[in-house]
């Protein structure tokens, strides 16, 4: 075999590569078929669905026009030669008169070679028929690249072997060598290079990624990416538009479809088909790598074996010769190993990872739109005990997700995140084993036996190292939930941050908070103690094999331990540590993605809302109810039947044996006492609860399951087509609004018809509204509607559903958020107003007195059971119509009270209709702000200050320079044992030499740069080729046994010492950054609650979130090592220049030279990294802000039929999150290709002087400064990533310290303190009191002045806007005054603390919130009271009966009262409770605050008359010794109150007692009384209270 030509071996690698074409040719071939006539069994309806790019951008030249005759002309020159070569071989071989093997060889070859050339002809003029951008001419363009990169490489090596075979060669045998050389460079240049077309535009007309039509080389070199580096390089800094879109399979359009087409399967399943392709190149490619992985080091041994010979004497020529093919061997062998790698990283991070992210979000996206929502099942008013205890319990388990919207965010922040990073991990899976294999087979032949010995050391670490990942994996566990837990809370205090500083609960909360951070911290402790463990363990390992392996090597067989072996072996056992323990990581990774599967699983299999039945569009709608039991979830499943079951008592809340129906075009009333099931009953309607049994009849839409690429609103819709008779809208108790303008809001999603539009905000009472703000309908309303009144939220939400093209409107509860005036007005102008004439109307409501003119069905509901339905005609007759109405009787009093307040001191000014082209309006909600440029020194420095003081920082760079100098002292003392042996045998140093010396340190590119030893960056071996040095020999006198004694025994105490420094530094790191992590929370929380409540107006709650979940994620877990490893590389770098300047200064040149282009390639590296992060960071809060307000708003946004446009919606800010992240991978691979390039360059470069430079240095010196270089441009490439890292961490230090920054309140405790008791008395005095909401805006109060008595009961009235709700904030501080003072008791109040000032006074706000836990905790947060205590308040708010009145709850037998126990559950924000419940607790925690001041806003608007009577009775009993201040809609509240202070426009029009006021016709107080209809009850209740006697 080894007689035959090398043509021969040469001519069969063209021809497989020739059948491997021809091959893949048919198979693509037949897949085109497929693809261009699909059967029914290939065409998958997922498939047929997927859009793909058609459009190009023209205005980019492109033309196929040079290459096919280049091609042509080269490529019939080669086949020439062929046919010319095989003819004279042929000519030859019949003049021969032997016939011998190797002539029989030569004309196969020949042959073989013409048969190929000819089907590169073939290929050639079939591209003719196909000129490019055809798909199918790009293919026979790739085969024939590959085609002739095979041919180059033969022509090369072959023209190689002539030239130095052979010292003479003729012009004509080298000239077809030297023209088949170029002709063949010409080829593959061509194809390499030759653009696939125009680039793509997408359906928006917006430049695609051009990887889809980039050349061959630069798809491998990432060369379509530069002009993006370039553009942020110039910039400084980038923006959306300047990265392309994402390739159509990146699209979230299309991801959706591809991970929706096996949604009945395993989530495992699913990710692993959507992403089939990829995956499999990724295996194919891991396998390939791990074995190129070798090759360079195995030239780089060649090479020293080479230098070992021609120093030893043989043949300098031939050696010389063979050493500058080695020399370019490895070379390129470091180049294709990191073009290779790039494309196995660009599969695993920018193709599966960052589509398993975005498919993972839309997927839980989608189930959030289909989900059966508990919060809105929550959210109805009476959710019972069981039900809560279910959900506490939830929240306590990691596998049940739906207690939180913080738990379900997690899952699409952290959890679909660990997923996709773990896509980007497995395949270690297929390279450890590889690399494994070929380790010990190396070690084997240079230790022989020993080397097991030492292995079987390893082996014994692998459980400890189970043992630690399975901790490592439980604690990672524990501190995501824990993690989760904090975050929950987090968001239930932003959402009720208003609540807690009206309450100076502040303080509480931190502490509250910094527990559950406390919690997390010690998991996050025990974590880093894991990863100190895997430290040692991962240090020590490869350490305690090299002893074991030497002592084993040296002693038991005797054998000399020269320099050669032993350094090789170092390097060998810290490879195979590698491989060894990469696994155990894989496995704690595999656990942690495993758990977050586990969790988005159990999400995706929740309960969804039952699908409508199919209904036909021209049959009459039919709403109402069959014998229906309904309830918030199915009761657990016990051996009750299934009657029993449907009818029997509960323990949920329930309505039952509902039969009702709701006659179409008519106004029906849904009436009853708080917390009867009124709410439940209308969202049944909606499918939103269970039905237990019989049936419920309503039109809904089916949600969304259908999206498209270029979904958009229609413009235009017909007036006459406008209406849908199976169309729904709803508005909800609480007022659900998106984070957009007002009209946005209204609009929601339809195109605007501008009479239409006007029509709906004056029936929706919102002219004169929008008029007073500054943008008109164009104001933003921020997160949550906190721009607008309570009233104005509703009646946004009202005409939301208005203006919709839905006939039938449920609305529940609409009318009692606003005052009786507005009631009126929306009852006449909207509800029966020729907008809603003709719809079908329901309504929930406590007004029925108002609505009942119009109203042609009326619903009362008590206790959970319909006990009074029909026409109010028929109800009269009966005499039920009376019982309803006494419950409601005092109402019509309430509403005139209300009108006559309103009226009474309305300007006369006329309306103006609202102007619907006003200029560009006011940004409320800011984009978030994002830094641009290097992250500030200042920056570290604060982070670096918290981690610990100057002392600690030096023992740390004790402990770092430490470890670093015992790495390199190791591989010295190393090399002085093996010199030891020199000076007795020199031969034994060649012989090792030939077996195999690897790098050290893991190519930079062949692991992507995700994993590289924390230890010893330089690898073991960095002085490994030192080889021998006779005039460095230590051999002392005495025996050989003492001598491997003495060695050994250094040895080891050298290697202990540094496992030990290099544990320490880390632990050291760990233990400070804990302390930093907690110090930072602490003050960011601070920062937080201690800022103006304008903060939070303007800021969503997502962003805030961001920064306490992410930025603190990346804070405590990634920061530490960050940090560390890129202190521990960089000091890598300047000791590898240092050593090698001490040993050669001449290499000092080109090290510099490499060092100056790596740092200016990393400088543009690190300016497009970090902007793409901080893109990334900034485009993921409208996706979570997206996601939120979808889960709070979901029962609204499928009532009304929306979820297409949400999902439509979610797609786009997918892949608007996922385009940096992207392009963050990608960049990675730029960076590494051009780093293997110049790591390629300096080593052939090394290798060459070396060769030239003998005469000058030796065979250890040689391998000396070479086991350096081989590393050197890793090093650089390595200093550059570990710099981008930690400067991509930082930017969460930058966004935390950014909220740190921010503007504050005054402070909480001044040194002006209160007396112990203050406000003993309660005496106000308001003083020339002015407040602006801001220095360019109008006064909103001015120049109020007034005194208020001790224990004096002041009414407030005046209209919307006269200044009422501002004057109440001025007492909390709220709004500071910019002219004139508060004194309470004699204390101006702007001298004292916040703290101090909000604890000593008590508000009972209009909007109550709640916090998730018991009643308990919501009613006594800081358990200050008795459970006694509690209850008393409770029965003041009539919450629970008082004395020996009966339970009406209790007493229907269908429901239990919850309040009687205080465990009994509160869900985030209460939304167990109704509206009106949740104001009677908040009543209810204010009375047992108890100060000596209260101000009140009339907080009973959701709450029945009867209750609120009796509340009003409670509040003038319960705060008889304080001082009150009530904020009045109502007349009847206040006449009884000692003084009435009548504001108009910020100024007092009035302040006297209500009869003084109702006595004087001139005064603005008696035209309210007088036009509230009630004067006679009025004056009536004034006198018997002012006056003793009636005079």
């Amino acid at each position: 075999m080894s007689s035959l030509p090398s043509a021969l071996w040469l001519s069969s690698g063209l021809t497989l590569t020739v059948c491997g074409s021809a091959v893949i040719l048919s198979i693509q071939r037949g897949l085109q078929h497929k693809k261009t006539q699909p059967t029914e069994e290939t065409a998958s309806a997922s498939a047929s669905k997927l859009r793909f790019d058609d459009k190009r951008d023209l205005q980019v030249p492109f033309a196929d026009n040079d290459r096919l005759p280049r091609m042509t002309f080269d490529t019939i020159v080669m086949t020439a030669m062929a046919v010319y070569n095989l003819y004279t071989t042929v000519r030859e071989f019949t003049h021969l008169e032997q016939h011998t093997q190797a002539a029989i060889a030569t004309v196969i070859a020949y042959t073989l070679m013409l048969a190929s050339w000819l089907y590169a002809l073939a290929l050639v003029c079939l591209s003719g028929r196909y000129k490019l951008p055809n798909e199918w001419g790009w293919k026979l363009n790739v085969h024939l690249c590959v085609f002739y990169f095979v041919a180059w490489c033969m022509s090369l090596y072959a023209a190689w072997e002539v030239f130095t075979k052979y010292s003479f060669v003729s012009w004509e045998g080298g000239l077809p060598l030297l023209i088949a050389v170029v002709a063949n460079s010409d080829l593959l240049y061509t194809t390499a290079t030759v653009e696939r077309g125009q680039p793509f535009l997408d359906e928006n007309g917006k430049p695609v990624s051009a990887v889809n039509v980039s050349s061959i080389w630069s798809t491998l070199y990432f060369n379509w990416v530069t002009p993006l580096i370039k553009t942020a390089y110039r910039k400084k800094s980038l923006v959306d538009d300047d990265l392309p879109t994402l390739p159509p399979l990146y699209r979230g359009y299309n991801l959706y479809y591809i991970f929706g087409e096996h949604r009945n399967r395993s989530l495992l399943y699913r990710i692993y088909q959507a992403n089939r392709s990829a995956i499999l190149i990724q295996v194919t490619l891991a396998f390939i790598t791990s074995l190129l992985y070798y090759v360079p080091a195995y030239f780089l041994n060649q090479l020293l074996v080479l230098i070992q010979h021609i120093q030893g004497g043989m043949d300098n020529r031939e050696m010389l010769t063979q050493g500058f093919l080695v020399v370019g061997g490895l070379g390129l062998s470091i180049f294709v190993t990191g073009i290779f790698v790039g494309q196995l990283w660009y599969y695993a991070a920018s193709s599966v990872q960052v589509r398993i992210k975005s498919m993972l979000n839309i997927e839980i996206y989608r189930k959030t739109l289909h989900r059966m929502d508990s919060a809105v099942a929550g959210g109805g008013e009476e959710k019972d005990e069981s039900s809560n205890a279910e959900t506490t319990e939830a929240s306590e388990s990691t596998e049940d997700v739906s207690s939180s919207t913080g738990t379900i965010v997690n899952l699409m922040s952290t959890d679909s995140n660990r997923i996709s990073e773990f896509s980007t991990w497995w395949m270690s899976v297929i390279c450890a084993p590889t690399e494994l294999a070929i380790g010990i087979y190396f070690l084997y032949q240079l230790l022989g036996l020993s080397c097991f010995l030492g292995l079987l050391v390893m082996i014994v670490t692998l459980p400890l190292n189970h043992y630690n990942a399975k901790l490592f994996a439980k604690t990672q566990d524990q501190l995501m939930e824990s993690r989760d837990k904090r975050v929950a809370l987090m968001n239930e205090v932003l959402q009720g941050i208003r609540q807690i500083k009206f309450f100076a609960w502040e303080r509480n909360w931190e502490k509250r908070i910094m527990e559950a951070r406390g919690l997390e911290l010690k998991h996050l402790r025990t974590s880093y103690i894991s990863e100190v463990l895997f430290t040692i363990l991962w240090q020590g390992s490869p350490i305690l094999v090299t002893i074991i392996s030497f002592w084993s090597f040296t002693k038991l067989e005797g054998k000399e331990l020269t320099a050669p072996i032993a350094f090789t072996a170092i390097t060998v056992f810290t490879e195979l540590r590698f491989a060894l323990n990469i696994l155990p990581e894989v496995f704690i990774e595999w656990l942690q993605a495993l758990i977050s599967v586990r969790r988005i699983e159990t999400y995706l299999n929740e309960e969804e809302v039952t699908a409508p039945v199919p209904i036909n569009p021209n049959e009459p709608v039919h709403i109402g109810f069959d014998h229906a039991t309904i309830g918030w979830k199915l009761p657990a499943l016990t051996d009750a039947s299934e009657e029993t079951r449907a009818t029997g008592p509960t323990d949920g809340f329930i309505l039952k044996d509902v039969d009702i129906h709701f006659p179409n075009s008519e106004l029906s009333v849904i009436c009853g006492a708080t917390g009867s099931g009124k709410t439940l009953m209308i969202l049944s309607l909606l499918g939103e609860a269970t039905i237990l049994s019989g049936q419920v009849h309503c039109p809904r839409t089916p949600v969304a399951t259908a999206v498209s690429a270029d979904f958009a609103i229609c413009d235009e819709i017909p007036e006459e087509a406008w209406i849908l008779d199976h169309a729904v809208a709803y508005v909800s108790q609480t007022a659900w609004l998106q984070n957009a303008s007002i009209r946005d809001n209204i609009l929601f999603g339809l195109p605007m018809v501008e009479q239409r539009y006007k029509d709906t905000l004056t029936a929706c009472a919102l002219d004169k509204d929008l008029t007073i703000l500054e943008d008109g309908d164009m104001t933003e309303i921020g997160e949550k509607g906190i721009t607008l009144s309570g009233g104005q939220k509703a009646r946004v939400a009202l005409a939301r559903a208005v203006y919709s093209r839905a006939k039938n409107v449920l609305m529940d509860d609409v009318l009692s958020a606003v005052d009786a005036h507005t009631a009126k007005h929306l009852y006449d102008t909207c509800l029966m107003g020729p907008l809603m004439r003709n719809r079908t109307r329901i309504l929930i409501t406590h007004h029925v007195k108002l609505c009942l003119g119009g109203t042609a069905y009326l619903v009362h509901i008590q206790s959970g059971q319909v006990n009074l339905f029909g026409s109010p005609s028929d109800l009269r007759q009966s005499g039920s119509l009376a019982t309803i109405l006494e419950e409601e009787k005092g109402q019509e009093e309430a509403e005139d009270e209300e009108e006559a307040i309103e009226e009474a001191t309305a300007p006369a000014i006329e309306v103006t209709k609202v102007d619907l082209n006003k200029k560009a309006p006011k940004v409320l909600v800011e984009e978030e702000t994002r830094a641009t440029g290097k992250v500030k020194f200042r920056l570290y420095k604060l982070y670096l200050n918290m981690v610990g003081n100057p002392f600690y920082w030096f023992m740390m760079a004790l402990f770092i320079i430490g470890a670093r100098g015992l790495d390199i002292m190791d591989s010295w003392w190393i090399k002085e044992w093996a010199q030891s042996y020199e000076n007795q045998d020199r031969s034994a140093s060649a012989t090792a030499f030939h077996m195999f010396n690897m790098s050290p340190q893991r190519s930079a590119n062949s692991y992507g740069g995700l994993y590289m030893p924390m230890t010893d960056s330089n690898g073991s071996a960095d002085i490994a080729a030192m080889g021998t040095d006779p005039s460095m020999t230590v051999m002392g006198d005495g025996s050989k046994t003492d001598s491997v004694n003495f060695y050994l025994g250094v040895y080891v105490l050298i290697t202990m010492s540094n496992i030990l420094v290099g544990t320490v530094r880390f632990a050291g790191l760990y233990w400070g950054t804990l302390r930093a992590s907690k110090k930072l929370y602490a003050q960011l929380l601070h920062r937080v609650f201690r800022a103006p409540l304008r903060f939070f107006d303007t800021t969503p709650i997502g962003r805030i979130l961001n920064r306490f979940s992410k930025d603190f994620e990346t804070v405590d877990s990634t920061i530490p090592n960050d940090l560390l490893n890129f202190v521990i590389q960089w000091l890598v770098i300047f000791s590898s220049i240092l050593s090698v300047s001490i040993v050669m200064p001449v290499f000092i040149v080109p090290m510099v030279l490499i060092a100056v282009v790596n740092i200016a390639l990393g400088a543009m590296f690190v300016s497009t990294s970090r902007e793409l992060k901080r893109m990334d960071s900034v485009s993921r809060s409208p996706l979570f802000s997206h996601f939120t307000e979808t889960i709070v708003g979901v029962a609204t946004i499928r009532a009304f039929g929306a979820t297409r446009q949400f999902l439509q919606e979610m797609l786009k800010r997918v892949d608007t999150n996922a385009r940096p992240f992207y392009y963050v991978w990608v960049i990675n691979r730029w960076v590494s290709l051009r780093y293997a390039l110049m790591g390629a360059t300096i080593n052939s470069v090394t290798g060459l002087i070396i060769l030239l430079s003998l005469s000058r240095l030796n065979t250890s010196l040689a391998g000396f400064i070479l086991s350096f270089v081989l590393q050197y441009t890793d090093q650089m490439f390595w200093a550059i990533r570990r710099y981008t890292s930690l400067e991509m961490s930082f930017n969460a230090v930058e966004r935390v310290v950014e909220f740190m920054e921010m503007e504050q309140e005054a402070p909480a405790i001044t040194d002006v303190r209160p007396p112990a008791a203050w406000p003993a008395e309660g005496s106000i005095e308001v003083q020339d009191l002015e407040v602006r909401y801001a220095a360019d805006l109008d006064p909103v109060l001015r120049g109020l002045s007034f005194s208020i008595n001790p224990r004096e009961k002041i009414g407030v009235v005046g209209r919307t806007g006269s200044g009422k709700s501002t004057l109440a904030l001025s007492f909390f501080r709220f709004v500071e005054a910019t002219k004139g003072r508060i004194l309470i008791d004699n204390i101006d109040i702007k001298h004292l603390g916040t703290e101090d000032l909000r604890a000593n006074l008590t508000i009972i706000p209009q909007d109550p919130t709640l916090f998730s836990g018991t009643l308990r905790s919501n009613m006594d947060p800081f358990d200050q009271f008795t459970d006694e205590d509690i209850f008393m308040a409770l029965r003041r708010v009539h919450l629970l009966p008082t004395g020996n009145a009966v339970d009406e709850v209790e007493l229907s037998g269908v429901n239990s009262n919850v309040f009687k126990d205080l465990d009994t559950p509160v869900s985030e924000g209460g939304k167990n409770f109704s509206q009106g419940q949740r104001q009677l607790l908040c009543l209810a925690r204010a009375l047992l605050k108890r100060t000596r001041i209260v101000l009140m806003d009339e907080a009973t608007a959701s709450v029945d008359f009867d209750t609120d009577k009796a509340i009003q009775k409670t509040i003038a009993t319960e705060f008889a010794d304080c001082t009150i201040l009530c904020i009045a809609h109502r007349l009847h509240t206040v006449i009884e109150y000692d003084r009435i202070l009548v504001l108009d426009q910020g100024k007092i029009v009035e302040f006297a007692s209500p009869l003084e006021l109702i006595k004087n016709v001139e005064s603005v107080f008696f035209r309210m009384c007088k036009n509230s209809g009630e004067f006679d009850s009025l004056l009536a209740l004034a006198k018997a209270k002012h006056q003793l006697v009636d005079v």
